[in-house]
């Protein structure tokens, strides 16, 4: 079939025509040649599972960022201990390392509503546990949980791309994808909040400082409210369950654009042809040395900024405004870069010169190289924090796009699987230094470690050679 046929045939619908064409007539994991000869058409029902995906994968992320706003509440009323809570964030990434590819490869052989399914269920199973956690003191049911919640976020944290090739037209891609990878962010903001105030923990430095001197009264109140949070998480996950059994589709009746009826390679033919791409590594790396890293910083702010006399309360606000801001900076630049297709390399330089000038300016004020007046010390601490999660996660929807575009044909839900194995090794890396008594008890390491890693980036991504023939094919139709 020659292209002139093939476009005469694949007209971009938003209408309600018929939906008689089988489920089965094409699949993006096809080993096989796919049938071109059907309208591709955007189905409104893409908005209300772009938001079930949204919702599940937030749910992941507020219980994955549980216990770091926290963390001087549970250091006085349960004894934990730095070294305890970043091990809980760390078993999470490893989970999340140990099954991403086993589910992923699930993914690709039956469809991704088996996926979410699956998905769902851990999340209930990981609040069946942290339920009798707190009530039988057997808290390394906790860490147990946490694994479960990092085995979830193989799904959500891995299908952004995949959800937006298989649901929506080239158009609404990028935005799609930003909006699906962002969810995350939204849920780790949203724990900041229920962590400090459906617990009604307000721990100030100086108490955790003097927590010896501290009423049984006070300790009492605290494990209450930190039991009413477990409640109410456990609330929203089964929300979540019940609304992804109910209607998560595996695909459309039809495609929605060209580029998702192009046959991918198999699971294991794209692990190899990913291996052998040297620009989707330099890629790879220069997203994750970054993003990695100050994701896993951003939730323990609060010991970070202990040093500095900062409180649980502000740091979790610093946190909050930071990943909200991170979200819709990830939104706006996606949506400009829906309209700039081939410059996505160029945005993501832009914003991580952006992100190393806010984390360089943060580390020097933490190391007292900078001097900042009394009067607007948190002030500046809530600008650079700001800043930094929207330069550093507003290109997070802009790497996705980019990484499938660099391996396409390969499957898109496999290459973002090895672009957040990867993220979560470096944050899994990250939590374990915590292990070391030195570094767990003087944190300063933490912020340079940031700078580090953002200076690292930018060679990086200089040096790749980006491509777009994702791009290029959808183009390259439309134009015949």
């Amino acid at each position: 079939m020659d292209n002139a046929s093939v476009t005469s045939n694949l007209i971009i619908s938003t209408d309600r025509n018929s939906d008689n064409l089988s489920t089965n007539r094409y699949n993006t994991v096809s080993d096989g040649p796919v049938c071109l000869e059907y309208q591709c058409k955007a189905y409104k029902r893409r908005w209300w599972i772009l938001l079930v995906f949204c919702f599940a994968s937030l749910c992941q992320s507020l219980l994955w960022n549980t216990w770091s706003p926290l963390l001087d509440s549970l250091l006085i009323s349960y004894q934990w201990t730095n070294s305890f809570v970043a091990l809980i964030q760390a078993v999470s990434d490893a989970g999340f390392i140990v099954f991403a590819f086993p589910l992923m490869y699930v993914v690709e052989t039956t469809d991704l509503r088996h996926g979410m399914v699956i998905a769902a269920s851990l999340l209930v199973f990981n609040m069946a546990l942290w339920n009798i956690a707190f009530p039988t003191n057997q808290h390394w049911l906790v860490a147990i949980g946490s694994v479960l919640n990092g085995v979830t976020g193989c799904i959500t944290l891995a299908a952004p791309s995949l959800l937006s090739v298989i649901w929506f037209p080239m158009s609404e891609r990028t935005t799609a994808t930003a909006f699906a990878s962002s969810s995350s962010s939204i849920g780790s903001a949203v724990a900041f909040l229920t962590s400090t105030y459906i617990t009604g923990a307000n721990v100030t430095a100086s108490e955790v400082k003097h927590r010896d001197q501290l009423s049984p009264d006070f300790l009492d109140k605290l494990k209450i409210g930190i039991s009413n949070m477990v409640y109410f998480e456990t609330g929203v996950v089964v929300v979540c369950f019940v609304m992804v059994v109910v209607y998560f589709p595996p695909r459309p009746p039809r495609p929605p654009s060209i580029s998702q009826t192009k046959h991918r390679v198999n699971f294991f033919q794209g692990l190899k042809s990913i291996y052998k791409n040297l620009n989707f590594w330099l890629m790879n790396i220069a997203f994750n040395l970054p993003n990695g890293s100050f994701n896993s910083w951003l939730p323990l702010c609060s010991m970070s900024f202990r040093s500095l006399g900062v409180g649980e309360v502000t740091a979790g606000w610093i946190g909050f405004f930071s990943l909200v801001a991170g979200v819709v900076s990830s939104i706006v630049v996606s949506a400009i870069a829906d309209r700039m297709k081939r410059r996505l390399k160029l945005f993501c330089v832009i914003l991580s010169l952006l992100a190393l000038a806010a984390l360089l300016l943060l580390a020097c004020i933490q190391g007292d190289y900078i001097y900042i007046p009394e009067n607007y010390f948190i002030g500046v601490l809530y600008t650079l924090c700001i800043g930094a999660s929207m330069f550093i996660n507003g290109c997070v929807p802009l790497f996705y796009e980019l990484g499938c575009e660099v391996t396409f044909p390969v499957h898109e839900g496999l290459t973002n699987t090895v672009l957040n194995v990867v993220n979560n090794l470096v944050g899994m890396l990250f939590f374990l230094l915590f292990l070391v008594p030195s570094l767990a008890s003087d944190t300063r390491w933490m912020t340079w470690t940031c700078v580090g890693t953002c200076a690292l980036s930018i060679p990086l991504l200089v040096i790749m050679k980006d491509r777009y023939p994702r791009l290029e094919l959808e183009l390259d139709i439309a134009n015949n």
